[in-house]
């Protein structure tokens, strides 16, 4: 009980059943290049660590991998609290699968499945997704409105630490979500390949801060990717 009401907790503070809207974002939002640049890629991988703490605590580990049009395919080991979950959400094109062995759900494969996870991904987290996938709950905002829904207000950049071996751009900006909490939010990208390599979050609660930290180990674009990594399983998980 007290693993669910958590993971509420972090779908909530950052808006995941708001239905208010919100100013469009502006044209020139330096954040746009990059969410365009994965959004037009053919295929998407992201191998990360997630781990949240404070008011909430997790630890999550796997990978993200993105076809062409809506295909998709999340894998996520890992806990809450001390409690062992496997998250998985995987779309052929057609059907939409995912959520925990506890909380499963199936749904037709919503019309921007791909724009909606890439946006949340680069504006806010992974950790967000998880939390509801964790719930029984598809991602939010799958249906086009990801993008006046989340926005990253006041992003700048600058010169970042060495990460893993490699030079970065270090990026900050306010986490708006209509009818949400605010958030702050900082992402590292690789100088050389321009792509994101950490992230750390602070999402306030009234009982406390939560804090989220991401490693991407690895995101690559347009490698090959089989066809069979987005078959939709009989069951949510094995």
């Amino acid at each position: 009980m007290m693993r669910r009401v958590a993971l509420a907790l972090v779908a909530a503070a950052l808006g995941a059943c708001a239905p208010a809207p919100a100013q469009a974002p502006a044209a020139s939002d330096p954040l746009d290049a990059l969410e365009q640049r994965l959004l037009s890629a053919h295929t998407i991988r992201i191998r990360t660590r997630v781990a949240s703490g404070g008011s909430v605590a997790s630890h999550f580990s796997g990978t993200v991998v993105l076809g062409e049009g809506q295909r998709a395919r999340i894998d996520m080991q890992g806990d809450m609290g001390a409690r062992p979950t496997d998250l998985r959400l995987v779309c052929d094109g057609k059907t939409m699968r995912g959520g925990s062995r506890e909380h499963p759900f199936e749904f037709d494969a919503p019309p921007a499945l791909r724009e909606g996870l890439v946006i949340a991904f680069i504006r806010m987290s992974l950790l967000h997704d998880l939390s509801l996938l964790s719930e029984g709950r598809a991602p939010a905002h799958l249906d086009g409105t990801v993008r006046s829904w989340a926005h990253a207000v006041g992003a700048l950049h600058s010169p970042g630490e060495v990460v893993r071996g490699a030079p970065t751009e270090h990026w900050t900006w306010a986490l708006q979500v209509a009818g949400g909490s605010k958030a702050e939010e900082e992402m590292w990208t690789d100088v050389t390949t321009g792509l994101p390599v950490r992230r750390r979050v602070v999402v306030h609660f009234p009982e406390g801060d939560m804090t989220d930290g991401e490693e991407y180990e690895e995101v690559t674009l347009d490698a090959p990717v089989d066809d069979a990594t987005f078959a939709v399983p009989a069951a949510v998980l094995p």
